[in-house]
């Protein structure tokens, strides 16, 4: 009886409380539910987000409102350097109508001199917070760039040349079938490069005789080029270097290709991956079908710096396009990105330091070979890529000294945007005195 009296009196307090309780948490699921109800866009007012002559970039964070009442909230700005180096800090409280879009824009800030910053930013309201972050440019052709070139730079690449001079290319071309309405005839090539390795690619020639301008594209990182068949009066060589698509791998295959070799400049990777390169120059400059004074290179990522180098060590390039190009300005990328190969290399060559390996890295730096291109260099940017920093790839640029222009995508990473190629197709066939393509 006494138990049966207790437990009614019990649920008798209990269902109070858990009304209270329900009403609360019910309360704060309508608080939260406000908090959700924003959004935010971080953007720049300027076409291509890189400010020349001026030092004053405007970016705004736009906050829509989402809800049906009025709602507060606190945006805290950060302005660093591309490589995280504080510059300011600033808090702004906001209020925003119901069902209302308001832009705030950043806080004065004077950018302290040329190059890239991440502006970040963060809107908080009711417990609930949203992030974001772009890079801006502030005058990247005056970013200051100094060669950290060994003294013996110029006599490393002489001796590389001729050592790859005295190897037989051996140019073997083996026709392929084809459809009929194919603009061009397709030949897979191979022939011998630098260390007695074997490389391979596809040649297109256009189907009626005649001597055409030659264009040889090159791969990014691991990727593998592929016949294209775009335009029946261009010789194009799409090539793959060593341990790319076809091509005979090189040593310590277990190994990503940019730590392959790392440890002395005479076995690093890209000393053969240059050398193989300038081995497509030769076969492309040995076809009767190729007009010599119209040829041109052109790669993106690691293939932009491919195009880089070829054009820095090979005089009988007379265009370079380098697309959101790597290889450059290599103490700055490691400044502003981190990657864990080189941090397994470190851990498995415990001789070796940052001061090494960038030694080992300046032979193979386009930078250290920039003033050597003479042909017109054509560069595109992506301003938010995160692997191939930008001023990386304007440390290269800013000490090429022949005719060049650059491009610019303010909204892209470490890709093309549409329409990029179709473009740079375009301004070789101008730079070559060719027709239009219809």
């Amino acid at each position: 009886m006494f138990r049966t009296e207790t437990r009614r009196s019990i649920r008798v307090i209990m269902i109070p409380v858990i009304l209270i309780l329900f009403c609360f948490a019910c309360g704060r699921e309508e608080i939260n539910g406000q908090a959700d109800t924003f959004s935010m866009t971080l953007g720049v007012n300027d076409s291509d987000g890189v400010i020349i002559d001026s030092r004053v970039v405007q970016s705004y964070v736009e906050i829509q409102n989402h809800s049906g009442i009025k709602i507060s909230v606190d945006i805290e700005w950060e302005i660093t350097t591309d490589d995280w180096r504080p510059l300011m800090e600033m808090s702004i409280p906001l209020e925003i109508e119901p069902s209302a879009i308001r832009r705030a824009y950043c806080p004065w800030f004077e950018y302290p001199g040329p190059g890239f910053y991440h502006v970040s930013v963060e809107v908080s309201s009711g417990g609930k917070d949203q992030e974001a972050s772009l890079i801006v440019g502030v005058d990247p052709e005056k970013i200051p760039a100094v060669p950290d070139a060994a003294p013996d730079f110029a006599s490393f690449w002489e001796s590389s040349l001729r050592e790859l001079a005295v190897v037989d290319p051996d140019f073997r071309l083996e026709r392929q079938e084809r459809e009929a309405d194919a603009k061009t005839d397709l030949y897979r090539v191979e022939m011998q490069s630098f260390g007695g390795i074997t490389v391979r690619g596809w040649l297109e020639i256009p189907k009626q005789h005649g001597r055409y301008p030659a264009l040889i594209r090159v791969p990014g990182y691991k990727s593998v080029r592929k016949p294209i068949d775009i335009y029946d009066d261009m010789v194009v060589l799409s090539f793959n270097p060593r341990s790319h698509g076809e091509s005979d791998d090189t040593d310590e295959q277990h190994l990503d290709l940019w730590v392959r070799g790392l440890t002395s400049e005479q076995n690093y990777y890209y000393r053969g991956a240059y050398l193989d390169c300038i081995r497509a120059v030769d076969l492309v400059m040995s076809l009767e079908e190729v007009d010599p004074d119209r040829v041109a290179i052109w790669g993106g990522s690691q293939g932009g710096g491919f195009a880089f180098a070829t054009a820095a060590l090979d005089q009988r390039i007379d265009l370079c396009i380098a697309d959101i190009p790597w290889l450059c300005q290599w103490d700055r990328f490691f400044g502003i990105t981190h990657w864990p190969e080189i941090s397994d290399w470190f851990a498995e060559h415990p001789e070796q330091n940052w001061r090494s390996l960038l030694h080992t890295l300046s032979y193979f730096d386009t930078m250290n070979l920039a003033e050597r291109i003479t042909c017109p260099v054509i560069m595109s940017i992506g301003l938010q890529d995160d692997v191939c920093p930008p001023a990386t790839s304007f440390a290269t640029y800013n000490l090429i000294t022949s005719p060049k222009e650059y491009t610019v995508y303010r909204d892209v990473g470490h890709w093309y945007p549409e329409g990029h190629k179709e473009n740079r197709f375009q301004w070789l066939r101008e730079q070559f005195g060719m027709e239009q393509a219809h």
